[in-house]
């Protein structure tokens, strides 16, 4: 009897300690809402004009707003019948997240010069894609911790966000 107290504490305390790192996590990731910050060096550093930017802006919106991929990763890692789990997606999630704005950084800084557009707007896409994996990883898993108050911990996992 000892052993399955010991268990349901452990689970308890795993759900806390995940829903507080999911807090942790949504409170950093705002990095979507600074592109009107750094979009005039953008601009400068490429000669860029409004209309190029607000095209690189569209493809940001887009990748945010696209987390089918994430999903099925996550379906995919949480099986189990594999070795896996949230922190696979999370994994995803930094790979593209350092990928995307290392690049966009480095358009801004002019060590790349003169990317075409294009290529850009890739960088934008795989930068702000990034968003839905760790999103995904943290609803998710808070609802999965939570059946019974999925809504509650959605959104006090949301509202930092």
């Amino acid at each position: 009897m000892e052993t399955r107290q010991r268990h349901e504490k452990k689970k308890l305390t795993n759900k806390w300690a995940s829903t507080v790192a999911s807090i942790l996590i949504q409170s950093t990731s705002g990095s979507l809402y600074t592109f009107s910050v750094y979009s005039p060096a953008l601009r400068s550093a490429q000669r860029y004009c409004q209309p190029t930017l607000d095209t690189i802006s569209v493809f940001k919106d887009f990748g945010a707003n696209c987390g089918v991929l994430s999903g099925l990763l996550y379906s995919f890692a949480n099986d189990p019948r594999r070795r896996g789990g949230p922190w696979v997606v999370h994994l995803a999630w930094a790979a593209q997240n350092l990928l995307g704005y290392s690049l966009m950084w480095e358009s801004v800084a002019g060590i790349l010069r003169g990317p075409p557009v294009v290529a850009l707007c890739l960088f934008m896409l795989v930068a702000a894609h990034a968003q839905s994996f760790f999103n995904t990883t943290n609803v998710v898993t808070a609802v999965r911790n939570f059946p019974d108050y999925g809504g509650t911990a959605v959104g006090i996992v949301k509202v930092i966000h």
